[in-house]
């Protein structure tokens, strides 16, 4: 009877591995991109991230407790980490910890995911070893749920692994995921293409659908006098739904987003984001407005 019972667990944990959400990504090593497959992780505190499972292992035995959850590479014995706390494990809040471990003059980077997500943090050498970069991150969600992120990285692998790991940071989502996600167009084929632009400036767009959307609208922004987006829908593209995904060619033209997309939620609800570019490495990415 045990023997069935573990058999029946391990064909229950090979299925939802299986099972697992996955997507193609793209990571800029030392600036060269190098296409990636992502698993999704949700985490049992509300949040979630992707991770290359070829090359990254979770260790969340200290998750139950509500302590902190590991990120390692899988097949290596350099001391490569990422650590994800809670600010009840650590008894303060995400940006408290970030002012306690600052250095003078270190300098802090913000950012958001495309979920919104907004992260801040630096990197410095490590107090007892310089050949050692450590990174501190607090990542919020706009109903301010934190998290505290801390990385560790021998500096001659940060180019790689540190690299790994930071990407997998500005995936951290809170909450649901978004309906809709950006990347550049691999050139996968049965997609829906849409030619809204055709300068020198333009490139195909990859949107893929988490679930069913309604009046699906690609927007032209502006931004007015008051520092808010005026919108005009250039493309009206209805219901889209996860096996109908879409390419559209877009021109990005500077530091402020100009191009948009609108939809319906299945309860109803309409969300807005900006298509942004990342001025680092030229991935997409979206944020809300």
């Amino acid at each position: 009877m045990k023997r069935m019972m573990l058999a029946f667990l391990m064909i229950v944990l090979l299925m939802c591995a299986a099972c697992a959400e996955t997507r193609q990504s793209v990571i800029y090593l030392e600036g060269e991109p190098e296409f990636i497959t992502e698993t999704l992780y949700e985490t049992a505190w509300g949040f979630s991230f992707w991770y290359d499972a070829d090359l990254l292992s979770v260790d969340d035995r200290q998750s139950e407790s509500g302590y902190s959850l590991m990120l390692y590479p899988a097949a290596s014995d350099l001391p490569v980490y990422m650590e994800f706390m809670l600010p009840d494990a650590i008894g303060t809040t995400a940006w408290e910890l970030l002012r306690l471990n600052a250095t003078e003059g270190v300098e802090y980077e913000s950012a958001y995911t495309e979920a919104g997500t907004e992260i801040l943090g630096y990197t410095k050498p490590a107090d007892f070893n310089d050949e050692i970069i450590q990174g501190f991150y607090a990542a919020a969600s706009g109903d301010g749920e934190q998290v505290a992120i801390f990385i560790s990285c021998p500096a001659e692998a940060w180019e790689g692994w540190g690299a790994r790991l930071i990407h997998t940071l500005q995936t951290v989502s809170f909450g649901p995921l978004p309906a809709v996600s950006v990347s550049d167009w691999d050139g996968a084929e049965n997609v829906r293409a849409v030619s809204v632009s055709d300068d020198e400036y333009s490139t195909w767009v990859y949107f893929t659908f988490r679930r069913p959307v309604t009046d699906f609208q690609v927007l032209a922004l502006e931004m007015n006098d008051e520092y808010e987006f005026d919108t005009q829908a250039v493309c009206s593209l209805g219901t889209m739904t996860p096996d109908t995904p879409l390419t559209v060619s877009l021109s990005f033209y500077g530091d402020i987003p100009n191009n948009g997309i609108s939809f319906v939620e299945e309860d109803g609800t309409l969300c807005r984001y900006a298509v942004d570019m990342s001025g680092e490495d030229g991935s997409l990415y979206l944020w809300p407005f």
